[in-house]
């Protein structure tokens, strides 16, 4: 294994100046960097954890199924290629014929789909219904001390809209549709932060070091499931004078 790393020299000592400045100004040079806590559940209606942090910006939920572990045959991500299509090698003899397969939405495959894409059952979350109410509608309701966020309980489209909103347009994938959403990317994501905020690199989460934050997850017409739970934090790294280092985490 090999690391390039870019290094900018400066002819002068200007940077140092400013650095040295800067510290006796304020007392230290502040260095924020994201850091994360993950908690995994048996998900069975209602699943709860807590953090503690000074900037708590994201809450990420991944839904996976309960036997997400044992092995098995990749999955063909919905609207993508399957077999049915074919192509004669010689006219009118079916001997020879190729499988060129075609999409699952249309023949031309909308939304990028004319193209085979894959993904293993590790990393494939689904939103799964009880087959008795397979038709009804599946509910999301998270709440941070006692507070809803957001005040209603959310359907999976709503939850699908908040999270494209909470996520920067740089990161999406502009192509995903709802079918794909349910069947292979059922995250969820949740914020916290001000807008903007991250591109800014500004810590302006939730605080919970006083109070550490207890969140639980409330959900209606899912399965049991394996929940993964990501808090995305907003950490700061303090470098003082002396070669003084402070964690603010």
């Amino acid at each position: 294994m090999t690391l390039q790393c870019e290094v900018l020299g400066m002819a002068t000592s200007v940077l140092d100046q400013i650095v040295e400045q800067r510290i006796a100004s304020v007392g230290y040079l502040s260095l924020p960097f994201k850091n994360y806590y993950s908690f995994v559940a048996t998900h069975n209606g209602t699943s709860r954890f807590n953090v503690n942090s000074a900037s708590w910006d994201k809450l990420w939920l991944a839904y996976r199924d309960k036997n997400y572990t044992q092995k098995g045959a990749p999955k063909v991500v919905n609207g993508y290629k399957i077999a049915g299509a074919f192509v004669d090698d010689v006219a009118g003899q079916t001997a020879a014929d190729i499988d060129i397969g075609k999409p699952q939405y249309d023949a031309g495959g909308v939304f990028d789909t004319n193209k085979e894409r894959y993904v293993t059952k590790y990393f494939n979350f689904e939103e799964k219904k009880p087959a008795a109410s397979a038709t009804n509608p599946a509910f999301f309701q998270l709440q941070v001390n006692s507070a809803n966020i957001p005040a209603y309980r959310m359907t999976t489209p709503e939850a699908l809209a908040m999270s494209l909103n909470n996520i920067p347009k740089y990161e999406r994938n502009q192509n995903l549709t709802l079918d794909q959403y349910k069947k292979n990317f059922f995250v969820q994501c949740y914020n916290f932060a001000l807008p903007g905020s991250e591109m800014n690199r500004l810590a302006s989460g939730l605080d919970t070091r006083s109070v550490s934050a207890m969140g639980s997850l409330t959900t209606e017409n899912i399965e049991e499931c394996s929940l993964f739970m990501f808090a995305e934090t907003t950490a700061e790294l303090r470098l003082g004078s002396g070669r003084a280092i402070e964690i603010i985490a």
